[in-house]
């Protein structure tokens, strides 16, 4: 019994070291994702069934873009799976950025794209783990910021109460209400409203869309798109969600740990 407990000690320390200290007992491994349109892969080596993830979804389009959220997280995994990996993009222009962003209109910017992992699949109900992406800058203010459970609002003229001219954040449930201002389009699962009015027309040429996310942020009338929300099923444990952390394009670091 003794030897036993001796035993479970020294496995346990052992552990701690590998993880916390990285000694020399274990080799540290990583894989880092940056953006490329499409779906990366990554397969789980024999031996290891916990990976640490670092995931950010993109800044949305503009310096005034909202910035992408981060997720840190153990994710629990098979040896042998596949883990499908699409990192988000910064748009450059009205255009969508990659993974789930909204479209702007005229000089408005398109909504960051979010990070996420898929296992099991390549559809949307087989997503993992999701950093949202932030809302693209339209006429005045900035963009949401990305990330959280609830995913920023855009501001409008550098104010947030304002609901007439808001766009909200992307949540758990649904997708952020666009903006009350030429009734702009609301968020969906995985993508950000455009920025656009209710008959699909570009009403004062500066208006952003929302961010990619779990849920994506609602797209502007006469401001800036909302954030995209993140997310983590149950296979994650020590969850740390940041909102509006990241600029430029999304990225994900996969870090694992083997015995020497």
């Amino acid at each position: 019994m003794k030897s036993t407990i001796k035993t479970q000690i020294l496995f346990s320390s052992v552990f701690l070291l590998c993880f916390f200290y990285f000694s020399a007992y274990c080799q540290t491994d990583s894989a880092i994702f940056n953006f490329k349109p499409g779906e990366q892969t990554w397969i789980v080596p024999q031996g290891i069934n916990t990976v640490h993830i670092d995931a950010y979804g993109a800044q949305g389009g503009s310096v005034a873009g909202g910035k992408g959220g981060r997720v840190q997280s153990d994710l629990v995994v098979t040896p042998g799976a596949k883990l499908s990996i699409y990192v988000g993009s910064q748009p450059t222009s009205s255009e969508a950025g990659y993974n789930g962003g909204g479209k702007g209109c005229g000089n408005g910017f398109g909504g960051g794209g979010a990070t996420d992992i898929r296992i099991g699949g390549t559809g949307l109900d087989n997503r993992v783990l999701v950093a949202g992406g932030g809302g693209g800058a339209g006429y005045s203010g900035k963009g949401g910021d990305g990330g959280g459970l609830i995913g920023g609002e855009g501001n409008y003229n550098g104010a947030s109460d304002n609901n007439y001219n808001i766009a909200k954040g992307g949540t758990q449930e649904a997708g952020g209400a666009g903006a009350r201002a030429y009734f702009a389009p609301a968020g969906a699962a995985g993508v950000g409203g455009d920025g656009i009015n209710s008959t699909g027309q570009c009403t004062n040429n500066a208006m952003g869309g929302g961010g990619g996310g779990y849920f994506g942020g609602g797209g502007s009338g006469a401001g800036n798109g909302g954030g995209g929300s993140s997310y983590t099923n149950n296979s994650n444990h020590k969850v740390l969600h940041t909102q509006g952390v990241q600029e430029g394009n999304g990225k994900l670091v996969i870090y694992w740990e083997r015995k020497k």
